[in-house]
């Protein structure tokens, strides 16, 4: 019979994740980004390469990820992330009008970023530090001798696609979508004619 295998078996190891420290510059990820996007086009990877990093503090424990995505939704100036342009009680107590153009006003400021060009918008906000757009990463329910199935549950149900698994406390690695896609084609791969 064959021994099922466990989460252990099947994740990527964080040592192959390129790391960088929350007090680093916006500059700082997106040069390790493109390095490794440059070598995934072009073939040239001597290890696994990801798009994800992820961001340590000071005593080099991982606090957070930050992928391409979250390095361009990094450009979303903060204001306009959440806006708080309805005030509907305040309309209330006020002169309806004067309500309306002060709503009015606080779109366009929250907006007005749109209207920049790009060249503009990328200078004013790569300024920013990585602790101020990385995602931040909570301890993941999962362990190392779970079983694939348990992981897949909780990926889809905290949807977080990547989850670091700890050892006493200490990250040791990563289950996330391309490891479970490659254990589905090496599992069901031959019944489907697909061989991997």
């Amino acid at each position: 019979m064959v021994q099922e295998k466990r989460v252990k078996d099947i994740m990527v190891p964080i040592e192959e994740y390129d790391k960088v420290d929350m007090d680093a510059q916006f500059c700082d990820a997106l040069s390790i980004l493109r390095k490794n996007y440059e070598n995934i086009q072009t073939g040239q990877a001597v290890k696994r390469l990801h798009r994800t990093l992820f961001v340590t503090d000071a005593g080099k424990d991982i606090v957070g990820k930050m992928s391409m995505y979250d390095l361009i939704r990094g450009l979303v100036p903060e204001p306009a992330k959440s806006p708080e342009v309805s005030k509907a009680y305040h309309g209330m107590l006020s002169s309806r009008a004067l309500q309306v153009a002060k709503e009015v006003g606080e779109v366009q400021e929250h907006y007005q970023w749109l209207q920049s060009t790009f060249v503009d918008l990328v200078r004013q906000e790569s300024r920013k530090k990585i602790r101020d757009i990385m995602k931040p990463v909570h301890k993941s329910v999962l362990k190392e001798d779970d079983r694939i199935n348990q992981a897949i549950y909780v990926i889809f149900k905290e949807d977080v696609r990547q989850q670091v698994i700890y050892r006493e406390e200490k990250a040791v690695g990563v289950i996330n979508l391309n490891v479970l896609f490659a254990e589905l084609l090496e599992t069901v791969g031959p019944e489907c004619q697909i061989f991997w």
